[in-house]
């Protein structure tokens, strides 16, 4: 059996981030991966594919590189959640896949800086 190359267009980082909803509600998500066109990551809660979310994304100061983190906003649209429906039998959390739909350059900028800092 082969494998099929990734072709993703964005590399992924294995990143453990918290995501929160940029309205100020306790939705609390953690990334498992990160990209930037995207992420993947655990959710306490299930959430319907094509769901909208606006979103605000904790990013720690590079290493080495002064004080402070960086907070991206930007809004995003979830592509699969997995399982694929609510269910009472499972208590573990849902992981779930969104895809940027929207974000001001200066903060497409900040995670890109990031993210390159996560995998020089």
């Amino acid at each position: 059996m082969t494998s099929s190359p990734d072709k993703r267009l964005h590399p992924r980082v294995a990143q453990r981030l918290t995501v929160r909803a940029a309205d100020g509600s306790d939705v609390a998500l953690e990334t498992i991966n990160l990209s930037a066109g995207g992420l993947f990551c655990t959710s306490p809660s299930w959430v319907a594919p094509m769901t909208r979310l606006a979103l605000s994304l904790e990013l720690p100061a590079p290493t080495g590189r002064g004080a402070g983190e960086a907070v991206v906003r930007g809004e995003a649209v979830v592509v699969r959640t997995e399982p694929a429906a609510p269910t009472a039998a499972h208590a573990g959390g849902y992981r779930i896949a969104l895809f940027f739909s929207r974000m001001d350059e200066d903060h497409r900028q900040a995670l890109q800086t990031y993210l390159k800092s996560r995998t020089a």
